[in-house]
């Protein structure tokens, strides 16, 4: 009997797990875990096993199967504070101490999980997620099915200041945020609001938690953003970008499609060529790991040369 998906090196005796290289088989066959899902490849294993061309797919779809929608509050719940001019769809899930603010549209099948909040003239497409602590601040779109996860905020004003010589100036942030379809927005992510006009995320865009996207950023489809990565204001991104944890773009650049950045890479200017890059400032990523390669050998390389320069000098002094 399987009642969870599990991992190799589970105990768990009703647990499901895979394997698909030697290492993880050799530690689910001494694991406690009741079943695996092995290669075709694999003749006999001492446990019981489903054999597989595709492990871990086959696992994927074992978690899809035991994936439970979040709860949903139907209708608006008594806690919850929504404007008399804010429109919300009869199907949709208001949940507890969520405010919904002056002009927003809240669309059909929308789950507002508690304590989130919609601030004026938002709008909050069709079957898309809010997670408790949620902030959508002020003029943001979601296009459908989108997931906002907990305490992200959407709308914040851009990070804009300029010296006047003795301070200091906040310069207003006075536009919003538009969303695509399918866009998911990890915890504690914030997306900035424009200085002016819009910034915009394309459909398919994946942000994972403590992602910051700055004022007037454009980015294509399809991308995927891990923890930690910062986009400052201005920055054109193309579609299908994949882009490691710590990774950062200076303001004002321009990225084209198909780009991969490795983490902590750093974007200082324009870069279009599809392909994988590293270092700050980011570089092939070939030629970054020769660099790093070199890096540990730089004091012994700086001894050689100190070496040979004293010896030139010495055969330049000879007669």
């Amino acid at each position: 009997m399987i009642e969870a998906p599990a991992t190799s090196a589970s105990n768990n005796p009703r647990g499901l797990a895979f394997a698909e290289a030697k290492d993880y088989l050799a530690e689910a066959e001494t694991s406690g875990v009741g079943a695996v899902i092995v290669p075709e490849s694999v003749d006999s294993f001492p446990k019981p096993i489903l054999r597989h061309k595709r492990p871990r797919a086959a696992f994927g779809h074992l978690l899809h199967l035991f994936n439970r929608p979040y709860l949903r509050h139907d209708g608006v719940h008594p806690t919850a504070v929504v404007d008399p001019t804010a429109s919300v769809d009869a199907s949709a899930a208001i949940g507890p101490y969520c405010v919904v603010e002056a002009g927003s549209t809240i669309g059909a099948k929308v789950n507002l999980m508690a304590f989130c909040y919609v601030g004026e003239n938002c709008h909050v497409g069709e079957g898309s997620t809010l997670m408790p602590h949620a902030t959508l601040l002020r003029d943001v779109t979601l296009g459908k099915r989108c997931e906002i996860g907990p305490s992200a905020v959407l709308g914040h004003a851009g990070f804009g200041y300029y010296w006047d010589g003795e301070k200091q100036v906040h310069v207003p942030q006075v536009g919003g945020v538009e969303l695509g379809d399918h866009v998911d927005v990890g915890a504690l992510t914030a997306i900035d609001r424009a200085t002016a006009d819009t910034s915009r995320i394309g459909d398919g865009n994946k942000f994972d938690n403590l992602v910051q996207v700055g004022h007037n950023v454009t980015i294509g489809k399809h991308g995927v953003f891990a923890s930690q990565v910062g986009v400052a204001g201005s920055t054109t991104i193309g579609d299908r970008i994949m882009v490691g944890g710590q990774a950062g773009f200076a303001d004002h650049v321009t990225v084209g499609d198909d780009v991969i950045l490795a983490g902590r890479a750093g974007v200082m200017g324009e870069l279009m060529e599809p392909g994988m890059y590293g270092g700050a400032p980011c570089m092939p990523i070939r030629t970054f790991h020769r660099v790093n390669t070199i890096v540990p050998d730089l004091p012994n390389v700086m001894k050689r040369i100190k070496a040979l320069e004293k010896k030139i000098e010495e055969l330049e002094s000879k007669p």
